[in-house]
């Protein structure tokens, strides 16, 4: 079954109401790499080149393309149903070359740009799910997340235990687990946490952004992932969408690098002896590398409540989509705070897919 809509696990932050929780498989090493330290992993492969000419729109299972950049008048190239057949949104992964794994509780089915039809009959390739690659229950896999990281490798984040693996690229019906993080396993940093979603910087950096039955955080492990997974500073920041400066084009004047993402905390530090703040729910930006001493407190904040988001620096802009309705609003990038959007366009799936329901964004080339 698909993960719980991004606008009812916000919500669920600011109401305080009870979350995931996960164990871990094993008691050792919160990593468990396959490969021999005498293997040599592939080189992080950085950015996009050239620069994304289309967007992929998830709507809860419905499929959108778009050419980039975007217009008042811009529409659909495509409109596809991304399980046919199925009552229930799979999860949904891009690769750097705008190809699609479409994971369903018991199936990955790899799709090759140009994406035509999500039929099962059109993969290049459809691999059944193993214990030996991700937590199976009795009614199969249930994943709350799947990512492809620079180098093309899948990782899946598992609901049953909060287990993340990952595949090695290219992925086969041999594939099995190289690295396995078992997320939220007793006695580690993310001990109580359950695994909500996954990101990946440029340099292959894994941020997990979990929640316990009282508050959500941002967690990383750096490639290769041979450390337990640790506090991204204590940021709560989901949809979690890095920039780095040099993915910027030569001509940009402002190359900065930050995240982006919808934060739930305090804006500011308050006066003496006065009570914290109330938490905000924003779309917020913060400057890279982070300076936990002067405050972790965003440099720019848009009031929007996103359910997906991702940076476009060649751009330069930041797409959002809006939790409870589907709006995609394009902003520019850096952030500039209580900033309009440059352009809104409605959610074309209608109310069942559109209205707080799970949703994503991906750049292609």
């Amino acid at each position: 079954m698909r993960s719980p809509s991004a606008f009812a696990w916000l919500a669920g932050i600011a109401l305080g109401l009870a979350a995931l929780t996960a164990c871990g498989k094993g008691t050792g090493s919160s990593v468990t790499p396959a490969l021999p330290a005498t293997v040599a992993r592939p080189a992080v492969i950085a950015t996009l080149t050239p620069p994304p000419s289309h967007l992929y729109v998830d709507h809860n299972g419905k499929f959108f393309e778009y050419k980039l950049p975007l217009t008042s008048s811009s529409k659909p190239l495509k409109t596809l149903v991304e399980d046919p057949g199925s009552s229930f949104a799979p999860q949904i992964a891009v690769d750097k070359n705008g190809n699609v794994a479409i994971v369903t509780a018991s199936q990955i089915r790899l799709f090759n740009k140009p994406i035509v039809s999500f039929a099962p009959s059109k993969a290049r390739q459809i691999i059944a799910l193993s214990p030996a690659m991700t937590e199976v229950g009795p009614a199969g896999a249930d994943l709350v997340d799947a990512q492809y990281d620079p180098n093309n490798n899948l990782w899946l984040f598992s609901g049953l235990g909060g287990e993340i693996t990952e595949l090695r690229a290219p992925v086969s019906k041999t594939s099995v687990a190289s690295v396995i993080i078992p997320f939220g396993a007793p006695g580690t940093k993310t001990a109580a946490y359950g695994v909500l979603q996954g990101r990946f910087d440029i340099n292959a950096t894994l941020y997990v952004y979990g929640q316990s039955s009282t508050k959500a955080s941002l967690f990383k492990a750096s490639f290769p992932y041979a450390k337990p997974m640790s506090p991204f500073d204590g940021l709560n920041i989901a949809q979690a969408s890095f920039v780095d400066s040099s993915q910027f084009l030569n001509t940009n004047p402002n190359p900065v690098s930050v995240i982006v993402g919808q934060y739930f905390g305090p804006l500011a530090t308050p006066p003496p002896q006065q009570p914290p703040p109330q938490p905000s729910n924003v779309l917020a930006q913060f400057r890279l590398p982070l300076m936990p001493a002067l405050g972790l407190f965003p440099n720019a904040i848009v009031d929007e409540v996103a359910g997906a988001v991702v940076a476009d620096p060649p751009g330069p802009v930041v797409f959002a989509l809006n939790a409870a309705n589907g709006r995609l609003s394009v902003y520019p990038l850096p952030l500039v705070s209580h900033g309009k959007p440059k352009l809104v366009l409605r959610c074309l799936a209608g109310v069942k897919f559109c209205n707080a329901k799970p949703e994503h964004l991906f750049l292609a080339p």
